[in-house]
């Protein structure tokens, strides 16, 4: 048995579609297909838990179906770095130079408006799901745990889970680094240790 982080379905964000907030972008129809597939990827699972974003919903969905189950919400959302305010009704493409200019400051605890939070903000929410699956890891030696996430929340869970490491500029550009030349896919998971 074993404790599964996966990223959510393929969304409208991940499309350059237009997004209304961090909290409600829902999956394409791409990305509904891609959340049933993925159960003949997965053994049956005893608990599940997501994001309060609604995409990690709705790729856990027909898990939650399939296994009779209901989702605990945890803290794991998407690293929302720019404000959900200046991001309301833009896409990818129109973000794009906000976000660049975000990680050339490479400054861990830079906030850009009171709706965002700061690398270290992410960090410390990563390094708490490890706080608590430290403290669950006995329950799933012989149970299924299914975590529904984010792209940027995994990356730097499967960075730390392989290298722990205090929150730094040089970890934030490594961060940056994975996120642009070997991002998580869609639906790809992996096991916690």
């Amino acid at each position: 048995m074993a404790i599964y982080l996966i990223r959510h379905a393929e969304s409208v964000g991940n499309v350059d579609g237009q997004t209304e907030s961090h909290a409600n972008i829902a999956l394409t129809e791409l990305g509904h297909l891609q959340a049933r597939q993925l159960l003949a990827q997965l053994p049956k699972a005893d608990h599940v838990i997501i994001s309060p974003f609604l995409r990690t919903l709705q790729t856990a969905q027909p898990l939650l179906d399939r296994d009779q189950l209901s989702a605990e919400i945890l803290p794991i959302e998407e690293f929302s770095y720019l404000s959900d305010v200046k991001c309301k009704g833009t896409t990818l493409s129109q973000r794009k130079p906000w976000v660049d200019a975000y990680w050339q400051l490479e400054d861990v605890d830079y906030v850009d408006a009171s709706d965002a939070e700061s690398f270290r903000d992410l960090y410390q929410r990563v390094e708490a799901l490890f706080t608590f699956l430290d403290r669950e890891q006995q329950r799933y030696l012989d149970q299924n745990l299914m975590i529904f996430s984010h792209g940027q929340f995994l990356q730097l869970f499967q960075m730390l889970m392989t290298e722990p490491q205090a929150v730094s500029a040089e970890l934030m550009r490594a961060f940056r680094h994975n996120m642009l030349h070997q991002p998580i896919k869609n639906t790809e998971f992996f096991i916690y240790k």
